[in-house]
């Protein structure tokens, strides 16, 4: 099991970069675009990319790994990718973007898993891709979940876009966010 590919977004807007390798440390990935904490890192399983008649980078993943049963693995896995560790967070939901290439059914929960950094180093195409025993909470993917979790955390400002982007939601919801939040803080 190893990685197959490596891709940095440079701009947002724009197609990702195939590199030999990529630099990261527990911000993110250095030269591509800035990510929310628990979205540093997009990672994607070649053979089921290629299930759904897509190529590598098409997903705009920034690592492809050899491993089909990547999407399995539950939230708060770690996985070591060469040196690099990285707990996994959450699937990746479909995007407009994603979803002009393939079927929503198709594509759904098989996008890639955001993970976030542990430590600092570089990551190789051929580095060795392994899950660790070591294991951090789940993060729930259901959105009213997430900010159910996030907000009984009490981790930091429950303010929309901060709490979107601190939990890793698209822009999108912050629009939503205090309805959201009045359900919530109301039992709902």
């Amino acid at each position: 099991m190893t990685v197959t590919n490596l891709f940095v977004k440079g701009t947002h807007g724009r197609a990702v970069e195939s590199v030999g390798t990529i630099a990261y440390d527990e911000r993110g990935i250095q030269n591509n675009v800035a990510c929310a904490p628990f979205r540093q890192v997009l990672i994607a399983s070649q053979s089921v990319t290629a299930e759904c008649g897509l190529s590598p980078g098409d997903l705009r993943e920034n690592i492809v790994v050899d491993f089909d049963s990547l999407y399995e693995l539950p939230s708060g896995t770690v996985v070591q990718i060469g040196r690099a560790l990285i707990r996994l967070t959450f699937h990746c939901e479909p995007c407009k973007k994603i979803l002009k290439l393939v079927e929503f059914d198709r594509i759904l929960h098989k996008r890639g898993v955001f993970g976030t950094f542990l430590n600092q180093g570089v990551i190789s195409i051929g580095d060795r891709f392994r899950v660790t025993e070591q294991r951090f909470e789940e993060i729930p993917y259901a959105v009213g979940d997430r900010i159910r979790w996030f907000l009984k955390k009490g981790n930091g400002s429950a303010a929309a876009l901060d709490l979107v982007h601190t939990i890793g939601l698209p822009a999108s919801y912050a629009g939503a966010m205090p309805r959201l939040l009045k359900k919530f803080s109301l039992g709902g």
